[in-house]
């Protein structure tokens, strides 16, 4: 692999001001200044991002913000509806507390080549409290009122049950390429009308590019809404995903080729990418997707692991019809310009260059034809039945004349 190193510089002035389209709110950062924006449950870092109403567990949300000075940030809270747009509800129908609190509790990174501010903030906390239940998005300003970030999260307040389960039985073939997710929903005499009540959505390993959306249930009987033979709820199986670990820069960890020092930063070198759907079959233990901080000699990991310049490789000697991406948690999931790879005529293949913390690291190399359609793992990855994925429903209740989406049941599946 032919290696362009190049320096970028730290610090971003460009500030992106946001406001609320019909178009659904994502967890993502609007600053190139804001890195590693993260939102999990204090109790479980691997757990989606949803609360229990009444329970006694918070959302961590954690970010980096690059540079020596810290920043005065103010945030707000806004409830959203099934589909993850604004509701009609008002402030004080969803929130005890005031919206605008500044955010208090944050440390200057230590003994790092790249600066940085880590700042935290628990949700409920002080001065915020929620009071029912669907999803919301946290957004965060600075003092220009530029909108630096958004960080979603949900809230359940169980009043149904799911029986679900996963099969790689399909109405597409067996034990082929697919994994069908069929499943129960037993609900209580609130829900007069499940055909028009209730709102279904189905994510897997936390995608938004394939999620199956309002789903409509096969049958209903005895209080009990079924779930089967429905196309949507058809996946396609992927493959394990990539890693690299990336937490000393004085060896080569996993999946890195290469670190080198070019003054005053690290870049790291992956191992190149090859395609992976030609091959047969092969486990390896991952995170779906998911990234955890972590630097071997630190004493706290948020303000010591150091930021790095990492790159990505797919050779190929010709480029593809279809765009292609990097499909990982550490880019929230998203399929846009920060997780696209272009093709170099000179590397012969297609390159990325990201800034990421030092950490572990799960990915996927994905194609798109286009932006309405799901992402694709066949090309470079594969499809296998074998695939241990992980499976989210997410059940909305809003009866007749109702004004906001009550997230009533969720329900995570391991297919194995």
């Amino acid at each position: 692999m032919k290696k362009i190193i190049f320096l970028i510089t730290v610090f971003f002035s460009g500030v992106v001001s946001v406001c609320f389209a019909a178009q659904p709110i994502r967890t993502q950062p609007f600053s190139e200044q804001v890195k590693t924006l993260l939102v999990r449950l204090t109790s479980n870092w691997e757990a989606s991002p949803i609360l229990e109403l009444q329970g006694n567990d918070a959302i961590d949300i954690r970010f980096d913000v690059l540079g020596s000075a810290p920043g005065y940030y103010r945030y707000s809270v806004t409830h959203c509806n099934a589909d993850w747009t604004p509701s009609a509800l008002l402030p004080s129908e969803y929130l005890n507390g005031l919206q605008n609190n500044y955010i208090t509790d944050y440390v200057q990174s230590f003994n790092t080549t790249m600066d940085y501010i880590h700042y935290q903030l628990f949700i409920p906390n002080n001065e915020v409290q929620l009071k029912v239940s669907g999803n919301y998005v946290l957004q965060v300003w600075d003092e220009q009122d530029h909108l630096l970030l958004n960080a979603c999260f949900s809230v359940v307040d169980p009043r149904a049950s799911v029986r679900m389960q996963a099969s790689s039985v399909t109405d597409k073939g067996v034990n082929n390429y697919y994994q069908a997710v069929s499943f129960e929903i037993l609900y209580g005499d609130e829900i007069r009308v499940p055909l028009q009540d209730l709102k279904v959505y189905v994510q897997q390993n936390r995608r938004f590019d394939n999620e199956a959306a309002l789903l409509k249930p096969l049958s209903v009987q005895n209080r009990k809404a079924i779930y089967d033979h429905n196309p949507a709820l058809i996946f396609d199986g992927g493959n394990e995903y990539r890693s690299f670990e990336m937490t000393t820069t004085k060896w080569n960890g996993w999946g890195i080729e290469t670190v080198e020092y070019y003054a005053p930063y690290y870049h790291t070198i992956l191992k190149p990418g090859y395609r992976r759907g030609d091959r047969s079959y092969s486990y390896n233990e991952d995170l779906n997707g998911r990234f955890y901080i972590r630097r071997n000699d630190a004493d706290d990991s948020n303000t010591e692991a150091d930021y790095e310049i990492v790159h990505f490789y797919i050779p190929c000697d010709q480029p593809f019809t279809e765009k292609v991406y990097i499909l990982s948690d550490a880019f929230y999931n998203l399929l846009n310009a920060d997780s696209q790879m272009e093709y170099s005529a000179t590397d012969k293949g297609y390159v990325k260059t990201v800034l990421l913390k030092e950490g572990y690291y799960n990915f996927l190399y994905v194609t798109q034809k286009g932006n309405a359609t799901a992402a694709s793992t066949a090309l470079l990855e594969g499809n296998y039945y074998e695939t241990e994925n992980e499976y989210c429903l997410m059940v909305y209740f809003r009866p007749l004349g109702g004004r906001y989406d009550q997230l009533i049941a969720v329900q995570t599946l391991e297919y194995k």
